[in-house]
């Protein structure tokens, strides 16, 4: 049964509540995400020597996009969370990058397929500039492209797992190809890259419909779990530290309330943007307090932008 299954593969990692019971909630009401939840699990554990804060990221996502997506119909709404419990499934796979020549033929016909389709049209620059997809300081890049390799190993994953439809598969693999642009960092590295603005439309097209923007803004909003922000060694701590040279506490705190200050503002619901305001709320004076700051201090103001953002 799917609840035997559920106990087995995601009882060893903690998930806080709310978030726990939604999590319930899906695979009692959508029993063939069960499998996929697996897949992620199984195959995070294999990526990672640590693997708890990407475990914790990814059924976060998914709880939040079952939530969101209430006024969806029911079909809809399974999908959004199969995006969600999928959408990083590439990021750790150091094979599946854009310099791969077999890897890059088969997103581009994925790319090439869904444009026919209809998808894609608010995103005209998207894949338009096979040079920029293959610089290696873009496509060899995994935090900037595993929404494409991920799509590709999405639809693997729910071929092989039923009860998804061709089309089905077609809705998880745009939605986690739309997931990460409202990361404006990811954007800017893209931009850096190429040596021109706006490169990163190449890269990452905007959500369209609903499904996608609800994956996207759970995405986003999950990110501001203060369990993955706040305490010494948590995701956005040790990002700060690998991905932006923080030094110390003081840095982590300034670099990761930048990030989010900025991040906040680029979900595309309502529900979404009232979610990470919230959240926001909740992370703000906790980073405000370990830089050593007044809680009515504005870090900004204060401290500047981080040298890394300069």
């Amino acid at each position: 049964m799917a609840s035997s299954a559920a106990a087995a593969s995601q009882d060893k990692y903690g998930l806080p509540e709310p978030y726990l019971s939604w999590e319930k909630g899906f695979l009692q009401e959508f029993p063939p995400l069960q499998g996929l939840m697996d897949t992620m699990i199984g195959t995070t554990v294999m990526q990672l020597t640590a693997p708890e804060a990407d475990i914790l990221h990814n059924r976060v996502c998914s709880a939040l996009a079952y939530e969101m997506a209430k006024t969806l119909s029911k079909q809809d709404r399974m999908l959004a969370v199969a995006t969600d419990i999928l959408h990083n499934i590439s990021k750790e796979d150091k094979g599946a990058v854009l310099t791969n020549p077999e890897v890059f033929r088969r997103a581009a016909e994925m790319v090439s397929k869904l444009k026919k389709e209809g998808y894609f049209k608010s995103s005209p620059g998207f894949w338009s500039d096979d040079a920029l997809l293959k610089n290696p300081k873009i496509g060899a890049n995994l935090g900037l492209i595993h929404h494409i390799t991920g799509a590709l190993t999405a639809a693997d994953i729910a071929g092989k797992s039923g009860g998804f439809s061709g089309k089905d598969i077609e809705s998880i693999q745009v939605a986690i190809l739309e997931h990460s642009t409202g990361y404006w960092y990811f954007r800017a590295s893209v931009d850096d890259a190429a040596g021109r603005k706006d490169a990163w439309r190449v890269v990452y097209p905007e959500p369209e419909n609903e499904i996608a923007k609800i994956a996207h803004d759970a995405d986003l909003i999950s990110q501001f779990v203060p369990e993955s922000v706040v305490p010494d060694g948590s995701k956005w701590r040790e990002l700060a530290k690998k991905r932006w040279k923080a030094k110390d506490t003081r840095e982590e705190a300034h670099i990761v309330y930048y990030v989010f200050f900025r991040l906040f503002e680029e979900a595309k619901t309502d529900k979404g943007r009232a979610l990470a305001k919230e959240k926001w709320e909740q992370i703000r004076p906790e980073l405000v307090k370990l830089m050593g700051l007044k809680s009515d201090q504005d870090p900004i103001k204060v401290l500047g932008v981080p040298k890394i953002f300069t």
